[in-house]
């Protein structure tokens, strides 16, 4: 082995394992050894379980010895996201009034991940409420920063998880994803996140400050360094295994996705749906993607999303349905963190006030703006209904226009831009908007890196409103910060979708500013 064990990928670890050329204790060491150097700037933990894991990890080298195996992840090491729950740890969701509630029993995906022979090595933090797509930060645990540039965001919900992945600390984990949680950290820290459809993977013990909200709904996903690796854990934790603890959980096996041929796919690529312009480098990458895939023989054509600011109002009206009482309630008293302080005063806002702001915004050409405040408020049961109705009747819509268009996979931004320095996302919550788009139509998405923002993509030109310019400020400290590009597959066509992954991740290995992690 030429490189250090937490350099490796978890397919690689397993080929290791299995030949007996690495102990599954040699592994967890290394992996404390590599946090014990970098945790102190990274801040990915929220809770490490360093005793435990080193026991278990013991227990699987004595029971391969004895020719034992528990499954296909006997002894790896395996992170997971906070509000994931971990039998015997709180599942905080970054809010110090649950602090002191221990779980009772794992979640479905850790139960089968433990099932497998995984090894979890600790919990990943998270952002106060789960609800900020650029940082990660809470009272409890502290502020995680991005491994690329301290003093960065990793994203967020799942942003612990992506930084913990990214620096070498974890091999693989779980993570979650309401609003591009998985997919927005995984863009930022230069790794790999799924996505899944709806129910792909049980959500039990996943926790949440939304609960009941219904009409946008939170994912576990797989994350890791490479595609591969979400495959396996896909593999693993096929759907049929779910169903036994969680009978909503279709017994639906994902199928094979190295079977499938992925230059026989058709793709539909847009770098901008007319609602924020994403970054030079953003565009660049969706573009360059487009034409690799060209370039292997892939047939490839433009793409117009349907519905676009429409479906960014129906997100914000449906979370904010009940009047942010909810949240409002969870954090019982507790005051918002930085990055949530704009929408928490939004959120407080009355009724009059924020109708007559909304209308103040629209005056003076921030239209953006304007949308996001009259989405905002609570809404009658009514109302709510007719928001769900036309949820159901925008996936449809959805899926004529993919149908008309003839493609199985569509390349697009993850993020209106790469990582932002910390303190600046508090008022860009709708960068996030081309990622939250496939939770509210819930088609699997994904994640792979491809590049690295260049000296002359540091510039946005067009600066008409407020979030342009809170672009510009973000883009203006972003050379050499990684850049992903967002695949979005059809409903439960995961194995296609990770087929179209990984063709892209092995173009993006072989590019000269490929952004490789561990960093």
């Amino acid at each position: 082995m030429t490189r250090p064990l937490h350099a490796h990928s978890a397919v690689e670890l397993e080929r290791l394992l299995s030949r007996g050329e690495v102990r599954s204790v040699e592994i967890v060491e290394a992996l404390h050894a590599r946090a014990d150097e970098v945790e102190p700037k990274v801040g990915a933990f929220a809770h490490q379980l360093r005793k435990q894991a080193l026991v278990e990890a013991k227990a699987a080298d004595e029971a391969r010895a004895r020719g034992e195996s528990k499954g296909a992840l006997h002894g790896l090491p395996i992170t997971i996201k906070e509000n994931v729950d971990v039998e015997g740890i709180p599942s905080t969701i970054g809010m110090r009034a649950r602090a002191d509630r221990l779980a009772g029993e794992d979640a479905v995906v850790v139960r089968l991940l433990r099932e497998a022979g995984a090894i979890v090595l600790g919990k990943t933090n998270v952002p106060q409420t789960l609800l900020a797509p650029m940082e990660t930060t809470n009272s409890v645990f502290g502020t995680t920063h991005n491994p690329w540039r301290h003093g960065h965001g990793p994203g967020g919900s799942s942003g612990g998880e992506a930084a913990a992945i990214a620096s070498g600390q974890s091999v693989f984990g779980i993570g979650t994803d309401i609003g591009g949680s998985i997919r927005v950290p995984a863009s930022f820290c230069g790794v790999c996140g799924l996505k899944p459809t709806r129910q792909r993977w049980s959500n039990l013990g996943s926790q949440g400050v939304l609960r009941g909200q219904e009409l946008v709904q939170s994912q576990i996903g797989p994350m890791a360094r490479t595609v591969d690796d979400l495959t396996l854990l896909m593999r693993v934790l096929d759907s049929p295994k779910h169903t036994p603890f969680d009978p909503r959980v279709p017994p639906v096996p994902i199928g094979e996705p190295g079977t499938i041929d992925p230059t026989k796919l058709r793709f539909g690529y847009y770098e901008d749906d007319g609602f924020l312009t994403p970054a030079a480098s953003v565009r660049r990458a969706v573009r360059e993607v487009a034409t690799a895939l060209e370039a292997v023989g892939c047939e490839v054509v433009r793409f117009t999303p349907p519905n676009v600011e429409e479906i960014v109002s129906l997100y914000f009206q449906g979370v904010s349905a009940d009047g942010s009482a909810t949240v409002l309630e969870a954090l019982a008293g507790e005051p918002f963190v930085e990055p949530l302080k704009t929408v928490g005063r939004l959120a407080k806002m009355p009724v009059q006030a924020r109708r007559g702001l909304a209308a103040a915004m629209g005056l003076m050409g921030e239209h953006r703006v304007q949308l996001l405040l009259e989405a905002l408020g609570e809404k009658r049961v009514k109302d709510f209904w007719l928001l769900c109705a036309r949820r159901g009747e925008l996936q449809i819509e959805e899926e004529r226009a993919w149908d008309l268009a003839r493609v199985d996979v569509v390349i697009a931004p993850a993020f209106a831009t790469t990582a932002a320095p910390i303190g600046m996302s508090h008022d860009f919550t709708l960068g996030f908007a081309s990622a939250a788009r496939y939770n509210l139509l819930d088609r699997p998405a994904g994640v792979v890196p491809w590049t690295r923002v260049r000296p002359d993509e540091t510039q946005r030109t067009a600066t008409r409103d407020r979030l342009d310019k809170r672009a510009a400020q973000i883009e203006a400290a972003s050379a050499g910060l990684p850049v992903g590009v967002q695949l979005v597959g059809r409903p439960w066509r995961e194995a296609e979708l990770l087929a179209a992954m990984r063709l892209v991740h092995e173009r993006a290995g072989k590019r000269e500013d490929f952004p490789a992690t561990p960093i």
